[in-house]
C-alpha cells in the first residue's frame, strides 16, 4: 500500500484549524483508492520525521493566505499580513527540495486564494490541486507523479537497520562489521556500513578498510548522488561492502541538522538494498532517536551483566521519551553464555522487549580475524558466531539464497584481495607471512578490537 504525506500548516487559529482539518479529509476520500493519506499539522521537524518514518509516494504541503485576508485585496493589505502561513510553506518546499530532490511535491489550496497559489508554483512544486475543485483532479495529478517516478527513480527501496549498544564494549560495532559482511557475502544484495559508533572509525578499522569520503561530506552532496557517484566517492571492502564513517573532527558534525541525516538515509535507500549504521557508543540521545525512528529494524546490544543490562533499561528509558516504536525493536545479547544465571527471556522482560536474539562469546575467534584485518563472518564462515549472525540476517529477512560468488573461489579471492597488504611473495611466488615485527606491530594497533 502506498502511503502520502500532507502537511496542514495550520496557524490561522480555530478557523484556520477547522479549514486545514477540512483539506486532510477531502484529500484523504479524493485519493483513497491510491493509498493512505497520513497528515501532520505541526513544525517543520516533525513533519521531515514522518518522511523517514512514512517513506511516502507523494508529499502536500498546504498553501493558504490568513482566513481574514483571503478576500481582502492586495492592495488593501498591510504590509506583512497574511505572509507567516504562505511564507512557512515555501520554506518547506524548500527544505523538502533540497533534502528529498526525488520526492514529488504538490500544493493543496483553493484555486480562488490567488496569492497562494502563486506562491506554490513559485516555490517548486510539481503540481497544484484544487481543494474546491473536483476529487478526480486530484487522483489525475497523483497517478501522473506516481508514473512518473516509476519511470525515473530505480524501484530499488533498501532498508535500514540501526545497532545500538547498550554501553561502550558489548559489542556492537563487531556485531555490525560481521552482520553487513555476512548479508553482503552471502546475497546479491548492495550493503552499506555506517559507521557512527565510538570510538571513532572503529567499524572501519575492523574491515582495514581505509575511508576518505565521509557521512557530513556525503550530507554535503546529497544531491550529487547517483549510481556514479556512489561508485566512485564511497569507500569499499574488497567484498564490496560500501563503508561511509563519521568525520575524523566530530565538530563537523554540527553543520548538519537531523532532517539532512536523515535525508542522507532516504536517498542511500535508492542505492543500497541494506544500510547497517552502527550506532555502538554513540552519545548524541536525540541523534540516536531521529535515526531510530527512519529505521525499518533495530538491535538494542547488551550483554549478561548487571552494568549493561541497567545501561540498556537506561537508553530505553530515554528511547521511550522519544516515542520510539518498539515493533521493530530486537534485543541482543552479545557474549551469549548459557551458564551464567541470567537468561536471554528474564534480560528481555526486564527491558520490556519481546524480541530476543543471541549471539555466542567468540572472543579469541574475533580478536584472531580482527588482527589479521578480516571478518569471522568472510574467513569462518561456519563458526559458531557466523551461524548465530547467519539466523539473525534470516530473522530480520536480509538472508537470501544466491550466492555472489561461488564457494570456495570467491572466498579465495576475497582472501587474496585482504591479505595482499600482510602477506609478500617468496622467490617461488607463493605468499609468505611477513616479518615477526609487522605481525607484532598489527597486534598492537588492533588489539583493542577485543569486543
Amino acid at each position: 500500500m502506498d502511503y502520502f504525506l500532507l502537511h496542514g500548516g495550520a496557524r490561522g487559529g480555530v478557523q484556520g484549524d477547522a479549514q486545514a482539518a477540512g483539506v486532510h479529509r477531502w484529500l484523504a476520500a479524493a485519493i483513497r483508492e491510491l493509498g493512505v493519506l497520513v497528515a501532520e499539522t505541526t513544525g517543520h521537524d516533525a513533519f521531515l520525521e514522518q518522511i523517514g518514518s512514512v517513506n511516502p509516494e507523494v508529499v502536500f504541503v498546504r498553501f493558504a493566505s490568513s482566513p481574514t485576508l483571503i478576500d481582502v485585496p492586495d492592495q488593501d493589505q498591510k504590509l506583512g499580513e497574511g505572509a507567516d502561513d504562505i511564507g512557512e510553506a515555501t520554506q518547506l518546499v524548500g527544505q523538502l527540495t533540497r533534502l528529498f530532490p526525488g520526492l514529488p511535491l504538490v500544493a493543496v489550496g483553493s484555486a480562488t486564494d490567488g496569492r497562494a497559489m502563486l506562491a506554490a508554483l513559485r516555490a517548486g512544486v510539481k503540481d497544484f490541486v484544487d481543494v474546491e475543485g473536483a476529487p478526480a483532479e486530484a487522483v489525475r495529478v497523483v497517478r501522473r507523479l506516481l508514473a512518473e517516478r516509476a519511470s525515473t527513480e530505480p524501484t530499488r527501496r533498501g532498508r535500514v537497520l540501526a545497532v545500538l549498544g547498550a554501553r561502550p564494549g558489548v559489542g556492537a560495532t563487531t556485531l555490525a562489521t560481521n552482520l553487513a559482511t555476512l548479508v553482503r557475502r552471502t546475497s546479491a544484495s548492495d550493503v552499506m556500513l555506517l559507521d557512527l559508533g565510538q570510538p571513532l572509525r572503529d567499524g572501519a578499522l575492523y574491515l582495514n578498510v581505509q575511508a576518505n569520503f565521509h557521512f557530513v561530506e556525503a550530507v554535503r552532496n546529497l544531491r550529487r548522488f547517483d549510481q556514479v557517484f556512489v561508485q566512485t566517492a564511497l569507500s569499499r571492502h574488497p567484498n564490496g561492502l560500501a563503508v561511509l564513517p563519521l568525520p575524523i573532527s566530530l565538530a563537523e558534525m554540527r553543520d548538519i541538522s537531523f532532517s539532512e541525516a536523515l535525508g542522507l538515509l532516504n536517498r542511500l535507500r535508492t542505492f543500497f538494498d541494506l544500510q547497517v549504521v552502527d550506532l555502538g557508543g554513540f552519545g548524541n540521545i536525540d541523534f540516536i532517536a531521529q535515526l531510530v525512528k527512519a529505521a525499518d529494524d533495530v538491535m538494542l546490544v547488551t550483554e549478561q551483566s548487571v552494568g549493561a543490562i541497567v545501561s540498556a533499561a537506561e537508553l530505553m528509558q530515554e528511547l521511550k521519551k522519544r516515542e520510539i516504536d518498539r515493533d521493530h525493536l530486537h534485543l541482543t545479547i552479545s557474549k551469549f553464555d548459557t551458564r551464567l544465571s541470567l537468561d536471554a527471556a528474564q534480560i528481555a522482560e526486564r527491558l520490556e522487549i519481546p524480541s530476543v536474539l543471541t549471539v555466542p562469546s567468540r572472543r579469541e575467534a574475533l580478536v584472531i580475524a580482527s588482527n589479521q584485518g578480516a571478518m569471522l563472518a568472510e574467513t569462518h564462515p561456519t563458526d559458531v558466531y557466523v551461524k548465530a549472525l547467519a539466523h539473525i540476517a534470516q530473522t530480520l529477512g536480509y538472508a537470501q539464497h544466491s550466492e555472489r560468488t561461488s564457494g570456495m573461489s570467491g572466498w579465495v579471492a576475497g582472501a587474496r584481495a585482504r591479505l595482499g597488504g600482510r602477506f609478500g611473495k617468496g622467490q617461488d611466488g607463493r605468499l609468505k607471512r611477513k616479518s615477526t615485527d609487522q605481525d607484532e606491530l598489527d597486534l598492537g594497533t588492533t588489539g583493542r578490537n577485543a569486543t
